[in-house]
C-alpha cells in the first residue's frame, strides 16, 4: 500500500513557493538495510573515504517538498535560489539524500558546496583551444561532468550517467567495482592518484548522478600492479589549474536491498566500454583567509585556521598518545571541531604528517558556515570516552 501511495505522489507536480523555510531536525525517516560489504570494499582501499548510504526508492514529490524546506536550514535564503540549486546535479543528490540516514549531512554538504561550485562549461570557456572532454559516450551509456569545486584543499566534481539500457536502468545505483582489471583510474596533472569512487544513485528522472571528492591537499599515487599508494606532489600553483583525466571502463547496476547467494549485491547489468572524460579546475584561493589562534591543553597545541569558501581548516600540533599520561596504545584519539552548542561540523578532508618522535602535525578540514565561537575537541577512542582537550576559539 505505502509505495502504491508514493506512486500517486510522484504524479504531484510540486511548487516550491508554496513551502516556508523552517528549521527541522533530521530524522530517519524509513528503516533501510546498510549496504555492509561495498563498505567494507571501500574502506579496504582507503579508510578514510567511505561513502554515506541512501534509501531505495526516492519520493519525488515529498522529497521536494523536504528538500525545500532543508535547504533553508544551511543557507539557501529564498526560494528562487532554491529551485536553482535543486534543478541542478546537487539538487539531484539533495533530492536523493531524503529519507537516508545521513540525510541531514548529505544536504548540508551538496547545498554548501552546490552553493560555491561553478560549472564545469565555465572552466572550459576561460581556456579556449584546450582539448577537453565533458561527455563521453559507449555501449548505450552516457557520463558527463557538470560542476567543480577546488579551494586547494578539497575537490569536487559532480557527474550524470544516462543511459536507455534496460539492464542499467533497472538499477537502484551504478558502481565501478573491480572485477576483472581496473574499473576506472583518476589522473590529475599527469599523475595517477588513489581515490574511491562513489556510485551514481538513481534520481527520479530515470538519469544517475555523483559527485566525487579528491584530495588535492594530500594526494597519493597508487601503482596498479601492487595496489600500494605513496604520497606525490601535484604541482599546483596558487591559483592554478587541475586538469582531471577520469577514465571509466566498467560500470555494474546493483539493487542495494537485494543479495545473492555469495552475499553480494544483486546485479542487473555489467557493461563494459571506456568513457575518458577531461576537464579543467581553477584552484580557487581567493576567499581563503588565515587567522592564527595559538591555544594549548594538554600538550595539544592550535596553530591557526584557514576560512575557504565553504570550509574551515585547522592546523595542529598533536602529541605521541601512547605516552603518558594519554596512554592509547594506537596513537588515534577522537577529535574534530565543535560549535557554540556543542555539535560536530562535519568532515570533509586531513592531512597528517607523522613525526618520528610519534608527534604529528595535522590539517583537519571541517564544513563551515559562518560560525564564530568554536572549539577544537579530543577525547579518548573508548567506551568511556574521555576528554584530552577542549580548545575553544574564534573564528574572525
Amino acid at each position: 500500500m505505502e509505495k502504491n501511495i508514493y506512486r500517486l505522489l510522484n504524479e504531484v507536480e510540486t511548487d516550491f513557493n508554496e513551502y516556508e523555510e523552517i528549521e527541522l531536525s533530521s530524522e530517519e525517516k524509513e528503516r533501510h538495510k546498510q549496504r555492509v560489504l561495498m563498505e567494507v570494499k571501500r574502506m579496504r582501499r582507503r579508510a578514510e573515504k567511505d561513502y554515506k548510504k541512501h534509501s531505495t526508492w526516492k519520493k519525488t514529490a515529498v522529497a521536494a517538498a523536504v528538500c525545500a524546506i532543508t535547504i533553508g536550514t544551511v543557507g539557501l535564503a529564498n526560494s528562487a535560489q532554491a529551485k536553482e540549486l535543486f534543478s541542478n546535479v546537487f539538487g539531484k543528490l539533495i533530492e536523493n539524500a531524503q529519507g537516508g540516514k545521513y540525510e541531514m549531512e548529505d544536504t548540508e554538504r551538496y547545498s554548501k558546496i552546490g552553493e560555491n561550485a561553478v560549472a564545469v562549461q565555465e572552466e572550459v570557456d576561460k581556456r579556449q583551444g584546450e582539448d577537453y572532454i565533458l561527455t563521453a559516450e559507449s555501449n548505450g551509456v552516457s557520463i558527463s561532468v557538470s560542476d567543480v569545486y577546488c579551494d586547494g584543499y578539497v575537490l569536487y566534481y559532480t557527474a550524470t550517467l544516462q543511459t536507455d539500457r534496460e539492464d542499467l536502468k533497472a538499477a537502484d545505483g551504478i558502481v565501478l567495482e573491480k572485477k576483472d582489471g581496473e574499473p576506472y583510474n583518476i589522473n590529475i596533472n599527469g599523475i595517477d592518484v588513489a581515490e574511491v569512487i562513489r556510485p551514481f544513485e538513481k534520481s527520479a528522472d530515470g538519469t544517475f548522478v555523483a559527485v566525487q571528492q579528491l584530495d588535492p591537499m594530500n594526494p597519493h599515487s597508487v601503482d596498479l600492479s601492487t595496489g600500494s599508494e605513496k604520497p606525490v606532489d601535484l604541482g599546483i600553483d596558487e591559483n592554478g589549474t587541475i586538469v582531471v583525466d577520469w577514465t571509466v571502463r566498467e560500470l555494474i547496476g546493483n539493487l542495494w536491498d537485494s543479495w545473492d547467494s555469495q552475499g553480494e549485491y544483486q546485479e542487473t547489468a555489467d557493461v563494459t566500454g571506456e568513457w575518458h572524460l577531461r576537464f579543467p579546475v581553477t584552484v580557487d584561493r581567493s576567499q581563503n583567509e588565515t587567522f592564527d589562534i595559538n591555544k594549548e591543553e594538554n600538550g595539544i597545541l592550535v596553530k591557526s585556521g584557514t576560512k575557504t569558501k565553504a570550509g574551515l581548516v585547522l592546523e595542529v600540533e598533536l602529541p605521541d598518545f601512547r605516552k603518558e599520561p594519554y596512554n592509547d596504545k594506537y596513537n588515534d584519539p577522537n577529535m574534530g571541531i565543535k560549535d557554540s552548542q556543542g555539535n560536530y561540523l562535519q568532515w570533509l578532508n586531513q592531512k597528517s604528517d607523522l613525526h618520528e618522535d610519534g608527534t604529528c602535525t595535522a590539517q583537519i578540514m571541517v564544513l563551515y558556515d559562518g560560525q564564530k565561537e568554536l572549539s577544537f575537541y579530543v577525547d579518548t577512542r573508548d567506551k568511556y570516552q574521555n576528554k584530552i582537550a577542549d580548545i575553544g576559539f574564534q573564528v574572525p
